[in-house]
């Protein structure tokens, strides 16, 4: 009996900690493209002489957008997310669109060697676009 009341107990505790698994995850995840942003912009202010990590560091952001859209599933409500990003989700899933769009631009940038100064600042509305309305201040 009682190991039947504990498997019933533990089966109700995993959704919760599949839920902090996910926000945590997601935190340490965007939490890594903050770093790289940062970083870059260390480089482009020629704070730290290590210009040739340019390429590492946009690389490193253009593949975390690509899996950004995986970050928020249902069950990873809280953290500093807001509510809306499960309620208003076309208008969501639209910025994370743009997310990957520039950080894509952004390392096309990096690549080319042209246009990198825009692309940060471009790359940067996105992620403001999406943390004005999205996220917990």
């Amino acid at each position: 009996m009682k190991k039947g009341i504990l498997l019933g107990l533990a089966l109700v505790a995993l959704p919760a900690l599949a839920t902090e698994g996910e926000v945590e995850y997601r935190q340490h995840v965007l939490s890594a493209v903050g770093g790289h942003m940062q970083s870059i912009a260390d480089i482009l202010r020629q704070k730290v002489p290590h210009a040739a990590h340019l390429g590492l560091h946009a690389n490193a952001i253009a593949d975390m957008a690509g899996i950004a859209p995986t970050l928020f599933p249902a069950s990873s409500t809280g953290g500093d997310a807001l509510p809306a990003i499960w309620t208003n989700t076309e208008d969501f899933a639209s910025r994370l669109v743009a997310f990957e769009d520039a950080a894509n631009g952004l390392k096309a940038a990096v690549d080319s060697g042209d246009g990198v100064g825009p692309a940060v600042q471009a790359l940067g509305q996105a992620c403001k676009d999406c943390h004005d309305n999205y996220r917990k201040k």
